[in-house]
């Protein structure tokens, strides 16, 4: 075989998969049409640029957006996820505790809302989780507890599952290793801080970004050194690799799998752009996609605390063989974009090398 065939035909597979990767903005999403709803824009008050608006999530069950927000006080706004417009309010009664009474919030495949605080010991001050059977429910208390450690809790926060089997990630502050996961079902946590024998992630490496890929697989960043890939099994946490980022200010994160390519998406807290990165083998992760729907020379206000959050939306069959996805991206300060992301067909990629193989079997002829 002539392997330096082989490697450059391997290449151009790979290649061609990359290519086909694509990132517009949702040009129904916001009054301008752009894909971006800048803070203040069509009169709204509780998008701002004093960072108080850190989570965002999607509802699958509804299609909606929502925003947790402090401006203006504690609440969380019900956004249409193809439009951006203002649905109204969900219930935020009962709300209280912690540094910040509410921070980020994330929703489980069956539509259950998972809403966190912020607290900076929760060894003394709890963390706290509220549930929300739907948008129209009114908060329980799903944990109340250190989430597995005393440190600072709840600047990152990642739901994977539904019912019984939900789990919670959130990460620990920048003076501590590791994350909990949280069972808010049976209302107890794990923290994931066991690392055994070096190579091992750093103190803080989960707590400005948290992505479950499953119920054993956790990535995260604080932005340098680059994105953490981890299984774990109880409190042991083991380091599979490393994601060296486009960018080292990309810390917010969200994970899916669309069309049998699993993608992690990552926005900058400094020009607030995005980057896709197929991570389907997460031990060698490609970067396919840049998103910025923020025009060229707009101003920012500076996302000091460099906090926000990043969602996927419900997939979308194009009925072509490509699927799509939407992508909301919010770094605080900076106003929400939203993308559609849009992936070939895996079988298609499957035949292209296959047709490179049989090419090679005939002697490159």
């Amino acid at each position: 075989m002539n392997l330096k065939l082989y490697f450059g035909i391997s290449t151009l597979v790979a290649f061609t998969a990359q290519a086909q990767v694509t990132i517009a903005p949702m040009t129904t999403f916001s009054p301008d049409h752009d894909g971006w709803w800048a803070p203040g824009e069509g009169g709204q008050t509780y998008l701002g640029t004093g960072g108080l608006e850190r989570g965002i999530t999607f509802n699958p069950a509804t299609g909606h957006l929502l925003l947790a927000s402090r401006n203006g006080g504690n609440v969380i706004r019900i956004l249409d996820g193809s439009t951006g417009a203002d649905l109204g309010a969900m219930n935020t009664a009962g709300i209280s505790g912690g540094t910040y009474a509410i921070n980020m919030i994330g929703a489980a495949n069956d539509g259950a809302i998972y809403l966190g605080n912020l607290t900076t010991a929760s060894g003394t001050t709890a963390f706290k989780l509220y549930r929300y059977a739907n948008e129209g429910a009114t908060a329980t208390v799903a944990y109340s507890g250190a989430a597995g450690l005393a440190a600072r809790v709840g600047d990152t926060l990642s739901v994977f599952g539904s019912g019984s089997a939900t789990r919670v990630a959130v990460g620990y502050g920048s003076g501590s290793l590791g994350y909990g996961i949280i069972d808010p079902t049976a209302g107890t946590a794990v923290g994931v801080t066991n690392w055994g024998a070096p190579p091992n992630p750093g103190t803080g490496d989960f707590r400005l970004g948290i992505a479950m890929a499953s119920d054993t697989e956790v990535w995260g960043s604080q932005g340098s050194p680059g994105a953490r890939y981890t299984t774990f099994s109880g409190d042991k946490g083991t380091l599979q690799g490393t994601l060296t980022p486009f960018s080292v200010s990309e810390r917010l994160m969200d994970y899916t799998v669309l069309n049998g390519h699993a993608l992690l998406a990552m926005q900058s807290t400094g020009d607030s752009h995005v980057s896709i990165y197929d991570v389907t083998n997460p031990l060698n992760p490609v970067n396919v996609g840049y998103g910025l729907n923020i025009p060229n020379g707009t101003s920012l206000t500076a996302n000091a605390n460099a906090s926000g959050d990043v969602v996927w939306g419900n997939a979308i069959d194009n009925g072509d063989g490509t699927w799509s996805q939407p992508l909301y991206a919010m770094s605080s300060n900076q106003g929400i974009q939203a993308f559609i992301v849009t992936v070939p067909e895996p079988s298609s990629l499957a035949l292209l090398a296959l047709g490179a193989l049989a090419f090679l079997r005939r002697g490159g002829k």
